[in-house]
């Protein structure tokens, strides 16, 4: 028996090559593999292995940085674990073990992190350079997050700031926020040209 594992470079998964001999699992036909990776489900195309001569073959692509529980099943031999697993644990069953393939020292590949594109919230009449970068802290950096976000929500954002802050009232950045957004410059001037200091 064998688990050969082909681990790739700066991948997420990891191709595990499950392999056990005819004389270890003396079916004429059929031995399935099964595990937690395919829900244990013996109809499950992932389940059946290959007979290649005198072994069985079965490759399974598996998701770095975890563990997988597993056994074999035969037509003539019944249930049976591999020699070559990684460790064993006990299964749900009395008694009773399951293989595992141990991939969880191999680091999973980083998700690239999207950058969210900034807008410069100091165009909001009310909000200087101290009050954006509050707003930037609370997950609201954009003109569509602020054109969004709740009053009540702001003013909170607001009032954890400190007393300095309190004075500021936010009603209308939403509303300037939205016309931020859909470039509608000219009417944001018209609005802000109206307003004291956001309100």
């Amino acid at each position: 028996m064998a688990l050969v594992k082909e681990i790739k470079k700066n991948s997420s998964y990891t191709t595990v090559k499950f392999t056990i001999g005819e004389q270890e699992a003396p079916s004429a036909s059929s031995v399935l593999l099964l595990g937690d990776f395919n829900d244990w489900q013996r109809n499950n195309s992932t389940s059946q292995m290959k007979k290649e001569g005198n072994t069985f073959v079965k490759k399974v692509k598996l998701e770095n940085g975890k563990r997988y529980e597993f056994r074999y099943l035969s037509e003539d031999n019944g249930w049976f674990n591999d020699s070559a697993a990684d460790a064993y644990t006990a299964s749900p069953f009395e008694g009773i073990e399951n293989g595992v393939v141990d991939l969880s020292a191999i680091p999973t590949k980083k998700k690239a992190v999207k950058k969210v594109k900034k807008d410069d919230l100091k165009k909001i009449e009310g909000v200087g350079p101290k009050l954006s970068s509050i707003l930037i802290e609370n997950g609201i950096e954009t003109f569509e997050k602020l054109s969004n976000a709740p009053i009540f929500i702001l003013e909170g954002i607001i009032k954890e700031a400190g007393p300095r802050f309190r004075m500021h009232k936010p009603g209308t950045w939403p509303q300037q926020a939205k016309l931020a957004q859909d470039g509608k410059w000219e009417e944001l001037k018209q609005l802000q040209d109206m307003l004291d200091g956001g309100k």
